[in-house]
């Protein structure tokens, strides 16, 4: 990923694609990639080097133990889960620009962020073998002319953004010098977050490069640089161009975690200034997080990790929604929602409660799968303890 093109272009003469007809599961990895139809490719169709890097990375993924892989592979971060294991567990790579010079460290190891390996990979083998000539000045400009991740999210949506008051060049600036490294570990999992969750996007490079949901929360994120450095005008009107170009209403001021995946491109979605979004979570198009307008000051919900919000649902006042609950489809929420709850209606009344017996509960949908590996015994103990509730109230 930190290599020159002229490098890159040595290590890699092919670029075997990496996708999935149907999707499998996410949580027995190790068991499904080599069977997989379109999911693995094998030692023989590609690049020694790149093969040696995918073995690499597998080890790491299952603790080091590779005795059993007769068959090495490499793999997308769509079909791959373990790409957000990777991701968790390692801090982002050093910011770079586009005429930083390598490391004579990276220059020995340039393969320090296979992350975006993949992305330049795949851009790559979209103007190679799938003969999209035509997109090769988006693609470069996009992706293959940057040496992170980073600046190349930054440059694609400096571009959508620009207008006659301010260029994409003084855009970009103003993102590069005001996200922090932990923005920048939000962005690389918010980005993972749509390329596994939305049924329409294949890969990372697709959602980098056209997912408005994805950019609006990128340019959220500056904006709640800004407005933490008091610079609340500028802050402003970022929120603005926000919403004028991506229909996405998210007041800078507001507190959202990571791995956040807005569907629909994040239309309609409406989040006040005082509401706080947590970890993993998933909101549809059309989501309102606001105040009932007959509170002031702390007045917008408080929505907890892994919470799954449908298309049009509406959550109104300084409420919780608390970790693991479903708010479903044009429902009201008025009323604090429990853990692993699932409510519905208008005004929204508890209907139900997530399944969390086991990982193959999660399979259902594309917003769940991945919320096992990570929240699964966590919340097998909150289910638990509710039953023991129940059962003690019932006495």
């Amino acid at each position: 990923p930190h290599t020159s093109s002229s490098r890159i272009e040595q290590r890699q003469p092919s670029y075997p694609t990496c996708r999935r007809n149907q999707k499998k599961s996410l949580f027995s990895l190790h068991q499904s990639l080599p069977n997989g139809e379109g999911a693995a490719h094998h030692e023989s169709e590609m690049d020694p080097t790149k093969v040696v890097e995918a073995e690499g990375f597998w080890t790491e993924a299952n603790g080091g133990d590779n005795t059993n892989n007769t068959e090495r592979v490499i793999f997308d971060m769509k079909s791959a889960h373990d790409w957000e294991r990777y991701l968790v567990q390692s801090s982002p790579p050093p910011r770079r620009t586009y005429n930083q010079q390598l490391s004579q460290e990276e220059e020995n190891d340039p393969v320090q962020d296979l992350f975006w390996e993949q992305i330049r990979w795949d851009a790559k083998s979209a103007l190679q073998e799938h003969n999209e000539q035509e997109a090769g000045p988006q693609l470069y400009q996009g992706i293959l002319a940057h040496k992170c991740l980073l600046t190349a999210v930054v440059t694609v949506i400096s571009h959508e953004l620009a207008n006659d008051l301010v260029g994409a060049t003084e855009l970009r600036d103003l993102f590069l010098g005001h996200l922090t490294p932990a923005d920048e570990y939000a962005i690389r999992l918010d980005l993972q977050a749509v390329a596994t969750r939305s049924p329409s996007v294949e890969t990372a490079m697709e959602a980098l490069l056209f997912h408005k949901g994805f950019h609006s929360l990128v340019c959220y994120r500056v904006g709640h640089r800004l407005w933490e450095a008091n610079r609340k005008g500028l802050a402003y009107y970022m929120q603005s161009m926000v919403s004028r170009v991506y229909s996405a209403d998210i007041h800078p001021a507001c507190q959202i975690g990571y791995g956040l995946f807005l569907r629909g491109a994040g239309r309609g979605i409406v989040i006040g200034e005082t509401a706080r979004v947590g970890n993993d979570c998933s909101i549809l198009q059309g989501v309102t997080l606001g105040g009932t307008g007959k509170e002031k000051g702390d007045r917008h919900p408080k929505v907890g990790n892994g919470v799954i919000l449908q298309d049009g649902a509406t959550v109104l006042g300084n409420i919780p929604v608390h970790d693991g609950a479903i708010v479903m489809a044009k429902s009201i929420a008025t009323k604090p929602v429990p853990p692993l709850g699932i409510v519905s209606g208008v005004p929204a009344k508890l209907i139900g409660a997530r399944n969390v017996d086991s990982k193959e509960a999660f399979e259902k949908d594309d917003m769940e799968e991945h919320l096992a590996y990570k929240y699964l015994q966590q919340w097998q103990s909150v289910a638990a303890k509710q039953q023991q509730e129940q059962a003690s109230s019932d006495k």
